[in-house]
């Protein structure tokens, strides 16, 4: 139980924790934002009949989609934190370090998400819309949920990168054009440090497991030294 590879899986498991509440809440709104842009399900949902159904889902995707921004928010620093305090000085610190400069630090997406987070703290929930739009010539229609790009430009507070995020959008930004690219990018960057970490700790980890089949020998031995013991016993008794 002292040994540095039952100490390292004891630490992945606590760390563990903030990225499941993340790849929880990213499940759920998928699943929610999938289930609304169903053709079929988002015109029923918004029709004069099913006002209040349409009312609840919008919420729930409100919900959901808070729930999304805060726990990314949530993953960013604790992961942050767990790789300065067991790694810092390490080839692996220098790795993450070089890897969120070069992939993330920079990336419009990345930056928006975590602004998105402050404006939601200063300023509330965004305006968002559910709404069902035609293409002319087109037999389909789509039913989406979307955020008004010009309600959020007018924040004063949004970084540089964020800001040319917004230029680049057309007037509304659907959920899932943000919320699906995005957790490819961090389920693909915790793929990547988790493979640093069983490289990082691969020697630990074979370690743990010699002792682990030497305490099973032992546990074994104990048994059978038992199973002697209660068999010679049963014999005297005989």
């Amino acid at each position: 139980m002292d040994s540095s590879g039952m100490k390292f899986h004891n630490r992945m498991k606590s760390h563990s924790f903030s990225y499941n509440i993340f790849s929880m809440n990213l499940k759920e709104l998928n699943e929610g934002l999938k289930l609304i842009e169903t053709p079929q399900v988002g015109l029923k949902l918004m029709s004069e009949e099913n006002r209040e159904a349409g009312h609840q889902a919008h919420r729930e995707i409100n919900r959901l989609f808070h729930n999304f921004i805060a726990s990314a928010k949530t993953l960013i620093e604790h992961t942050r934190i767990f790789v300065d305090k067991h790694y810092k000085d390490t080839p692996l610190h220098q790795a993450y370090a070089q890897k969120i400069k070069s992939e993330y630090a920079e990336d419009e997406l990345c930056r928006f998400i975590q602004d998105l987070r402050n404006y939601m703290l200063h300023q509330g929930l965004p305006h968002s819309q559910m709404s069902i739009s035609f293409t002319r010539g087109e037999p389909d229609f789509e039913s989406t949920i979307s955020l008004e790009t010009e309600k959020l430009i007018s924040w004063s507070r949004w970084s540089a990168f964020s800001k040319s995020f917004l230029a680049k959008q057309s007037k509304n930004i659907k959920l899932s054009d943000l919320v699906t690219p995005y957790g490819e990018k961090i389920n693909s960057l915790y793929e990547w440090l988790d493979a640093k970490f069983l490289k990082h700790h691969s020697g630990d980890l074979k370690a743990l497991e010699k002792l682990q089949i030497e305490y099973q020998s032992l546990e074994q031995e104990k048994s059978n030294k038992s199973s002697q013991h209660d068999a010679s016993g049963a014999g005297a008794s005989a």
